[in-house]
């Protein structure tokens, strides 16, 4: 960076901090979360412009110098600033030699060379100018559709996770295996339809039989849905249905009459992440368990004591969804930390309703539980922080979230500033001290919507919670000038529409301090190079180029707000989730 635009920045940011000192409003009128360095890295070009290159949906390209350099140089043309780097995907192989890991030299029975995939981003992006940051999937160590990695061969690390079987029960004692729309596909199961879906007439009689439940149970009707013609049969006001095919409709035929009272049971077991069936594709692994831990430690350590890089970067750093981690290891930590034993596991903390569509039941530790986790993860993120600065004080510390911040207390991360009070009906009091955005240099969340603005959703009739935009805004308020949050796109949920790829580049950049596009090979298959660098014409760098300016930005936000207020846009601006649980 010129002396003049660092020059230029120092001088923006100190007027920041006077002028929040010199006008800090009453409490009545203060924004709870101003937009300093969203403004400033807007005006002043201080912004993340990330490429996010995945390593198995670019092992083709990224195993030989030529494909690298093609990247880099897409890269430069588009002014994009820092290059993410895959090179810890869900499997727990890397992409380069490792003393510590397994070498990934293989792909859905592809071979590949043993090349040295970061070692040759680090050379050609450097030349052109442009940071390299390594991602880890920290928290994953096997791919459940392979049945690979390490947690496969270290099966204590493996998370343990609540899982469920569900029956409807016939009152006569038979059991038909049933799941909710929420449970994993299971072959030989029946989805049980929730209170707001339909069940279309048929042409073909002796096929189907739907089955009606009140919510007590008593079986309302049986109808074949070749005799509904053009109306819809809906369930009554709480009620379930069951669209029932071969064995499943002889079942019903043989032990349900109209009239009659059934009831659904669940069996709920804690079993390891690779037996779990609704974990479908990462086998996490327990952040508590001190050789998963360590393992962890060393791989970023060895990134960054033998790599010229310029930061590192946190993928999956989170539990695998709200079912994990239940395993012995957790509950003795937890116990200790709340200073209790805990007599019904894991019931008083949670427990899985029988009807199937119900939301989980919080139990009396729900929300201790909640906080437990998060200063889990927010532990582990402080030390990856220590083990990074220690070996290179000025390699950069960045993460990959979901943007879904109500509903990632879920995964056990809360990704917001320590100073943000998180008001949602789950949250502890204490739970704004598990917050991690401090940790860290800079932050993408996943503002995955295939809508850019608020004004498109309400043209469309859609949820403005489901847009860029609005993900951007919350996003950036959450981490209240902690940290500049680049909000991150996924170009798939683009194809075929490039005009409102780049508008939603230009909501990302307007609306948050920067934006991250997922991913490299997406770009490539849609031709859209030109699309990324017509959004970005003139060059920028990142925030954390200019030392000491975020520490500023952050002496700015404490100047002008109260510890504690409770934000009120968060609870005005729902954001919609893009995907249960973790992105």
């Amino acid at each position: 960076m010129t002396d003049l635009r660092v020059r230029g920045a120092m001088h923006v940011a100190i007027g920041l901090v006077l002028v929040a000192s010199w006008h800090a409003p009453s409490a009545a009128q203060t924004d709870l979360s101003p937009p300093f360095t969203r403004a400033l890295s807007y005006y002043a070009r201080l912004q993340p412009r990330v490429l996010w290159v995945d390593a198995t949906a670019n092992l083709s390209r990224i195993t030989h110098r030529a494909g690298v350099a093609d990247i880099v140089e897409n890269a430069r043309r588009s002014n994009v600033n820092i290059i993410v780097v895959d090179v810890k995907p869900i499997s727990g192989q890397v992409l380069y030699p490792s003393a510590i890991a397994e070498r990934m030299t293989s792909w859905r029975g592809q071979t590949y060379p043993e090349f040295d995939v970061l070692q040759a981003f680090i050379e050609e992006a450097h030349k052109a100018g442009i940071e390299v940051a390594a991602s880890l999937n920290v928290l994953a160590e096997g791919h459940k559709m392979f049945g690979v990695g390490k947690a496969y061969q270290k099966r204590d690390w493996q998370a343990v996770v609540l899982t469920v079987q569900r029956s409807l029960r016939s009152p006569d004692g038979a059991r038909l295996r049933v799941r909710g729309a929420e449970d994993p596909e299971e072959v030989g199961t029946t989805l049980v339809q929730g209170p707001e879906t339909l069940i279309e007439g048929t042409s073909t009689p002796g096929q189907e039989l739907a089955v009606v439940l009140e919510h007590s149970g008593r079986v309302a009707g049986m109808v074949d849905p070749a005799l509904l013609g053009d109306v819809p049969l809906a369930p009554p006001d709480e009620g379930r249905m069951l669209l029932l095919r071969d064995d499943a409709r002889t079942w019903a035929t043989s032990h349900l009459r109209a009239g009659d009272t059934a009831r659904f049971e669940a069996v709920t077991r804690l079993v390891p992440i690779t037996e779990a069936p609704g974990e479908r594709i990462a086998a996490f692994v327990n952040p508590l368990h001190a050789e998963a831990r360590n393992h962890q430690l060393a791989l970023i350590r060895e990134i960054v004591q033998r790599y010229d890089i310029d930061g590192i970067v946190l993928d999956r750093t989170r539990y695998a969804s709200l079912y994990a981690d239940f395993g012995p290891i957790m509950r003795n930590a937890f116990e200790r930390w709340l200073g209790q034993f805990i007599e019904r596991w894991p019931d008083d903390v949670l427990a899985i309703s029988p009807i199937p569509g119900e939301s989980v039941r919080p139990g009396r530790h729900f929300k201790a539980w909640l906080e437990f986790r998060a200063r889990v993860i927010r532990d582990l993120v402080r030390d990856i922080r220590e083990t990074v600065k220690q070996v290179k004080p000025n390699v950069t510390l960045g993460a990959y979230v979901g943007s879904w911040f109500s509903e990632y207390y879920g995964v056990g991360v809360n990704w917001a500033s320590e100073r943000y009070p998180v008001g949602y009906s789950w949250a502890s009091q204490a739970y704004n001290e598990a917050g991690y955005a401090e940790l860290l240099d800079w932050l993408t969340t996943g503002c995955y919507y295939g809508i850019p603005t608020r004004d498109q959703a309400r043209a469309l009739g859609q949820r403005e919670g489901a847009t860029v935009e609005t993900a951007a805004i919350l996003s950036t308020r959450v981490v209240a000038n902690a940290v500049p949050v680049a909000a991150g796109l996924y170009a798939l949920n683009y194809e075929g529409r490039p005009a409102d790829f780049r508008s939603a580049m230009d909501v990302a950049m307007r609306r948050s301090a920067g934006v991250m596009l997922f991913d490299t090979s997406h770009i490539y298959d849609y031709g859209w190079w030109d699309i990324v660098a017509q959004a970005m014409p003139d060059q920028a760098y990142p925030l954390h180029a200019c030392a000491g300016l975020l520490s500023q930005l952050r002496s700015a936000h404490d100047a002008v707000v109260g510890v504690g207020e409770p934000d009120p846009l968060a609870s005005r601006m729902p954001i919609v989730p893009y995907q249960p649980g973790g992105g």
